[in-house]
């Protein structure tokens, strides 16, 4: 379950835009008459659906673009060859084509929460982090970076969650994600 989606530097996006899927605290008369859309997850309130309005041209459809995008070219990395761009357009304003373009979300998955955010540039993963939540503290199962170096143990920091990690980095390229399901991190 999405609990929040970030995204930056995108279509038509210069700033980081939010879509947050978490209920306000709001107690007035009309919140109370929208409580049928809300749904209740260890004691979150959660929006069983959003709306995006606002005037013509003024981004609503290339945040549903940005974020298809970004889980499709998450799903797809590992049919990318060297001449694959990513179908993302960075903000072609200022300076925006020569600065990374970020994701995140944040998401509910057999009641853990996660936070799995990355960033790139053309054809190029630039950085890529999961967190989650495993007794309600933030914790590492791994983090990379592309310009710390050029060997796979600068590039990579894993926890002790992933049982053989560098078995991931070594199948991991510039043009691919780390590819990780909670399920095998404990696999030998």
């Amino acid at each position: 379950m999405v609990l929040e989606i970030r995204l930056s530097n995108m279509f038509s996006f210069r700033d980081e835009v939010t879509l947050d899927l978490q209920a306000a605290k709001i107690q007035s008369k009309k919140a109370r008459e929208l409580e049928g859309n809300l749904f209740s997850v260890d004691g979150e309130q959660l929006l069983k659906s959003i709306a995006l309005f606002g005037a013509n041209a003024s981004g609503k459809s290339n945040v549903i673009k940005a974020v298809r995008a970004c889980v499709g070219i998450v799903r797809s990395s590992h049919n990318y060859n060297a001449d694959t761009k990513f179908d993302i357009s960075p903000f072609k304003f200022e300076d925006g084509a020569d600065k990374p373009s970020s994701f995140y979300i944040r998401f509910l998955l057999d009641k853990v929460e996660y936070e799995y955010t990355f960033s790139f540039i053309h054809n190029e993963i630039t950085t890529e982090t999961l967190y989650y939540y495993p007794n309600g503290r933030r914790s590492l199962v791994f983090a990379r970076d592309e310009s710390r170096g050029t060997e796979k143990k600068d590039i990579y920091e894993f926890k002790a969650v992933i049982k053989r990690p560098f078995d991931v980095a070594d199948n991991t390229s510039k043009r691919l994600f780390t590819y990780l399901v909670p399920a095998r991190w404990t696999e030998r």
